[in-house]
């Protein structure tokens, strides 16, 4: 296989992916990948290892700016080149597992978590400004809700378009079975631990995010969405990760804030009513 077609081949598909991901990180992870293959790492060592940088850029982040700011952004944009690779490692050797997929959608949870609140405590400390913390938390809650929204709409352009994911009910019903896969063959206890959350976090995403069923071939819906895609990638968690990175190394973190309630917020009430008006004219209908 030429490297053109093994990069190809380690990506999920390149219209699903965000485009920094793909201009950046994707091609960084690749040549670490490569460096890898043919070594016994598993993608879930890749996984825990940009963990840890995600954490550890929190860490930094608490300490203010100047140095501090500059390993946190190091930091960062270390996690989120290894969560690339984690993903493409899995794919060239084909050796995925249930719970490495759990592991590596909870990478961009726990990182948000550790920055935004490592992010609150440079703020605080620095006396800059008179609500820190209300910024912060508003800016992470906007952030949240931005990244689901892209996931939502990336998740139904893969199933409608790629048929690679299943409706929620399949979803948990599949992870219900790796449940009880671990429970028999007295699988680790974290294991056990990250498959029951995400079961809880599947049931409550279906009660929150119904998806529409339609009535359309693959390649009309993604006629119809594979631009509105590309525009919600713009409001990925690459793009906050990689845009955080700019405004830490200028130490103006607290533009990052702005922007994330302001235009980022902004974008999203756009690209969800021209979203809702383009799902308007499908026919809705099993698929």
């Amino acid at each position: 296989m030429g490297l053109k077609l093994e990069y190809k081949a380690s990506l999920k598909s390149t219209d699903s992916e965000e485009i920094l991901d793909l201009l950046i990180y994707r091609p960084l992870s690749f040549l670490f990948v490569k460096s890898i293959l043919k070594t016994n790492i598993t993608p879930n060592q890749i996984s825990y290892v940009a963990l840890f940088f995600g954490v550890l850029a929190g860490f930094f982040y608490a300490y203010g700016v100047g140095l501090p700011f500059t390993l946190a952004a190091t930091s960062f944009f270390i996690c989120n080149t290894l969560d690339c690779a984690d993903g493409q490692l899995a794919r060239l050797k084909h050796n995925g597992t249930k719970v490495g997929r759990i592991i590596d959608g909870f990478i961009d949870y726990i990182t948000a978590i550790s920055t935004f609140i490592g992010i609150g405590l440079a703020l605080k400390l620095s006396g800059t400004l008179e609500f820190p913390w209300i910024l912060t938390i508003f800016a992470a809650l906007s952030r949240a809700f931005q990244n689901m929204s892209f996931d939502f709409y990336r998740n139904m352009y893969l199933r409608y378009v790629y048929y690679k994911v299943s409706g929620i009910d399949e979803e948990i019903k599949e992870f219900e079975e790796e449940k009880e896969r671990l429970k028999k063959e007295n699988g680790s206890g974290f294991e056990k631990f990250l498959v029951n959350i995400y079961i809880k976090y599947s049931k409550m995403q279906k009660n929150v995010n119904k998806v529409p069923a339609l009535k359309i071939s693959p390649e009309e819906y993604k006629n119809k969405n594979q631009f509105m895609l590309r525009l919600w990638s713009w409001i990925g968690s690459t793009t906050h990760l990689t845009l955080a990175i700019v405004f830490t190394l200028f130490d103006r973190v607290d533009i990052y804030l702005y922007l994330t309630i302001t235009l980022g917020n902004f974008i999203l009430i756009v690209l969800f009513l021209i979203q809702k008006r383009i799902i308007s004219t499908i026919p809705k209908g099993n698929m």
